[in-house]
């Protein structure tokens, strides 16, 4: 793989990134105006259901980011390697010093979809909401 397949790919992947913490927002947000409005007076059958729902989409996206941060990081090993065997250009050199966070964002990412997902299912089934 040359350089600019490699750069290329390690953007396409950070545009994707930037959808999938898009999505992210939007699942959380709908849920929690669903949840402000009607799902709060709903019966317990119907907020489980949303909540498995809600929870399969979590799951899902989480393993598409994991899949993601594992293929990202691949590219910056192969970049790296490329690196030993003939100078890479700026390009290659500012993304190859730009991957070392790509574990802690890892942590990061799942410690606030953890947090958020906690406050949900709190929210959804323990919270007394005042009618």
């Amino acid at each position: 793989m040359s350089e600019a397949e490699i750069s290329n790919q390690l953007l396409a992947l950070s545009g994707l990134a930037l959808s999938g913490v898009s999505v992210f927002f939007t699942l959380f947000s709908a849920y929690i105006v669903a949840l402000y409005f009607f799902l709060h007076r709903a019966p317990l059958t119907m907020r489980v259901a949303v909540f498995i729902f809600l929870t399969l989409a979590v799951l899902y996206l989480g393993m598409l980011a994991n899949e993601m941060s594992t293929h990202a990081m691949g590219l910056h090993q192969a970049l790296n390697d490329l690196n030993a065997v003939k100078p890479i250009g700026a390009g290659g050199r500012a993304l190859l010093h730009g991957g070392d966070s790509n574990v802690d964002l890892r942590w990061m990412n799942l410690a606030g979809l953890v947090v958020n997902y906690l406050a949900l299912l709190y929210l959804t089934f323990f919270y007394r909401w005042e009618h």
